[in-house]
């Protein structure tokens, strides 16, 4: 079977600043990119419409038209560009038709899109269908944060040498790897197992003693780059390039700034982990980490 990259467009250019990233992924997993678009009108619209005597469905005729005309102008784009590419309209909400077409679609390995769009009729609100879409997938969802203005070029896919991957310590983070390994080995990317040492600092029944913090602090270092090398060990036996990074300092904001600092092209990481001692809540981290950065990030359901 041909594997398949689903991109939801809404026709907005801020929707499109996904292209570069969905045309890296389907050159390096030779997938065929599926351009998708929905059309539907919200209930309010709907009744104030119904209201005003328009007939909603030559609206939603008018709406499909342009989505395929559009559309398929994007694919002719792309298909220059030599990639294999084609379009799908579905007449439904855009969440519930972009995970439903996934479901159905097997082939479908990859959802691509950008974190908002424009609003209106024939726009979606595209920070919330992002996020109905992450809660609701199945398959793993590369968002991009679209930028008002920003130009694409789709003669210029994104650059994808490092990707760098947090780790918690738990095996539901860890869940992330079997999805981000065939990528990085495809693009000849370098894998960085990233993690935030968390410090828990005890004492006796008093509250009298507790170990310098110093000595805290290095014992949670040592204990994370221990780790970090045993995954890394283990991956290196499948060929793919491996370094390891820890960074003291708030979970989300160390992540971004650490893959800021070195050039990161892609964060991939679970949306969530295990609670507790030694665990990040890694629903939490990620939702900070997509919205405080600019890196894409790509992120795997632990279920």
């Amino acid at each position: 079977m041909a594997t398949q990259i689903l991109v939801p467009l809404d026709g907005s250019s801020l929707s499109e600043q996904a292209l570069p990233c969905a045309m890296t992924l389907g050159r390096g997993l030779a997938a065929e990119l599926v351009l998708f678009g929905a059309v539907s009108i919200p209930p309010d619209t709907q009744e104030t419409l119904d209201n005003a005597g328009v007939k909603t469905d030559t609206l939603v005729e008018q709406l499909e038209a342009e989505a395929n005309d559009h559309l398929g102008k994007v694919v002719e784009r792309l298909r220059e560009a030599g990639l294999d590419a084609r379009h799908v309209v579905q007449r439904d909400p855009a969440a519930e038709a972009i995970v439903s077409y996934a479901e159905q679609e097997e082939d479908i390995q990859h959802i691509v899109m950008a974190t908002h769009g424009y609003t209106g009729i024939s726009r979606w609100t595209h920070g919330s269908v992002a996020e109905r879409v992450l809660q609701s997938a199945s398959v793993p969802v590369l968002m991009v944060r679209a930028k008002e203005g920003a130009l694409i070029d789709l003669q210029q896919p994104m650059s994808c040498q490092r990707i760098l991957v947090p780790l918690d310590g738990s095996a539901r983070a860890e869940r992330v790897l079997p999805a981000v390994i065939p990528i990085a080995s495809t693009l000849g990317s370098e894998m960085i197992l990233f993690q935030v040492p968390i410090v828990h600092v005890s004492g006796w029944s008093t509250g009298e003693w507790f170990m310098p913090l110093e000595g805290v602090l290095e014992t949670a270092e040592q204990s994370a780059q221990a780790y970090l090398s045993d995954v890394a060990n283990r991956l290196k036996k499948q060929g793919v390039k491996i370094s390891t990074a820890t960074r003291m300092g708030p979970v989300a904001g160390s992540i971004v700034e650490h893959a800021e600092a070195n050039r990161v092209d892609l964060i991939a990481m679970c949306t969530h982990g295990r609670t507790g001692l030694g665990r990040w809540v890694l629903g939490s981290v990620a939702d900070r980490v997509l919205r405080a950065g600019s890196i894409p990030i790509f992120l795997v359901r632990a279920r």
